[in-house]
């Protein structure tokens, strides 16, 4: 697959070095069409926490587990602190990767648990 810079769309571009970041080694490219440096976006482009911290969560919370249960389990096993709204949030932004039938589950957990709120 051909790089594309996303400031100009030039595909003269290349590889350039490696940024280190708290998720782990990016890819940088430098384009030479517009003199700048970029990274590719895999999806989880500004996110705190890693690629697989998140996907475990959302696989946890669609398996059934409550958002606090999910926060609980990455605390004891992992040791990473995260909020539930952030686990909320990482469920409204990545269910896309999950399967339609536990996706559909997953919005619908959270549309009750919203609505149980509103009334309470």
């Amino acid at each position: 697959m051909q790089m594309v810079c996303g400031t100009c769309g030039s595909s003269d571009v290349a590889k350039k070095g490696v940024r280190y970041n708290a998720t782990g080694a990016k890819q940088k490219f430098f384009c030479h069409n517009c003199k700048r440096w970029f990274v590719d976006d895999d999806g989880f482009k500004r996110m705190r926490h890693k690629p697989n911290d998140i996907t475990r969560a959302l696989d946890e919370y669609a398996d059934g587990a409550s958002l606090k249960k999910v926060q609980k389990r990455l605390l004891q096993h992992d040791g990473i602190k995260v909020t539930r709204w952030t686990i909320r949030n990482w469920v409204v932004k990545y269910s896309h990767l999950l399967k339609k039938p536990r996706r559909d589950l997953a919005y619908q957990r959270l549309r009750a648990a919203s609505m149980s709120a509103k009334n309470t």
